[in-house]
């Protein structure tokens, strides 16, 4: 398979996406999150491979959208201290 020139709009962009990724880890633990996060990453490579999205693509998008929740999840925490 070669790969595409298809973009999808970036994932870390999503607000509701992220906010919801992050608002469901922050509710697990250890093992329960990871799990959690492995299955919700390969269901979203799943999907963005089905659309055409080259795999060296989908992964960036991956990566940027972990990275997006858990900068996510740290504003929250601090927001929670600050008060």
């Amino acid at each position: 398979m070669c790969d595409s020139n298809i973009s999808a709009f970036p994932l870390h962009r999503r607000r509701k996406l992220v906010d919801g990724i992050a608002r469901i880890l922050e509710s697990k633990n250890g093992e329960d999150a990871n799990a959690f996060w492995r299955a919700t990453a390969m269901t979203i490579l799943v999907q963005l491979s089905e659309s055409g999205i080259a795999p060296r693509l989908a992964e960036q998008e991956v990566r940027a959208l972990l990275h997006a929740i858990l900068g996510n999840m740290a504003t929250r925490s601090a927001e929670k201290l600050a008060r």
